[in-house]
């Protein structure tokens, strides 16, 4: 799964740049939010940044589960960590020791998946290199061990079965919310067309499925 996920992220580097328009308009990323009755403990209670490949199913990063290492405290030899105290994520079951870090550029990365906008996905130590390069940027970095993944319509039909609500992502959910009161926040998002439509009897969708 890793040797795909790497994969997936040296072929879309190469198309990045061309593609960057129509996968933004397609809404290439969504947010995927827990239905309270989610029994997978893995997934209860989370929201989880979701990106649609071009190859095989999503892909998606556990946005609410902070974890109580630090990035320093994993590369302990690494003089640009000194002063830094990011915290390390737990972005999901698949490949748990692979760190990956999401990050905001102006410049797209050499290696490095397109999530929307600015917005890159990596998990290339070159990358990360350069990442590191300017703690300036340290709020618009965010550092994950293990991502998650579905298999192709497998997505689709947990959100058929009223496993998640799907909402569209902003990437301030990621950088700019508490990640602690993320989950009801966004669950209270989610349900709001739910609560408005049985006032109004008017049936409105609470998420498109993608």
């Amino acid at each position: 799964m890793r040797l795909r996920f790497l994969l997936l992220l040296t072929v879309i580097a190469c198309s990045a740049s061309q593609a960057t328009l129509a996968q933004t308009e397609n809404q290439r990323a969504f947010l995927l939010v827990a239905a309270p009755g989610m029994q997978d403990p893995t997934f209860s209670k989370t929201v989880v940044l979701a990106v649609r490949a071009d190859d095989g199913g999503p892909i998606g990063l556990i946005l609410n589960r902070p974890s109580t290492v630090e990035l320093r405290s994993l590369y302990p030899d690494r003089a640009e960590l000194t002063a830094r105290h990011d915290v390390v994520f737990l972005g999901g079951p698949v490949e748990p020791d692979a760190l990956l870090f999401a990050f905001r550029s102006q410049t797209s990365p050499p290696k490095g998946l397109l999530v929307a906008d600015d917005l890159y996905i990596s998990g290339f130590s070159e990358v990360l290199d350069q990442l590191l390069k300017h703690p300036e940027n340290a709020g618009q970095q965010r550092f994950f061990v293990g991502f998650s993944g579905w298999a192709s319509g497998q997505l689709e039909d947990e959100i058929a079965q009223g496993g998640w609500y799907v909402l569209a992502f902003d990437a301030r959910t990621m950088f700019d919310m508490n990640p602690l009161t993320l989950y009801d926040k966004m669950l209270e998002r989610a349900v709001a067309p739910r609560i408005e439509a049985s006032r109004t009897q008017v049936r409105l969708p609470i998420a498109r499925a993608y």
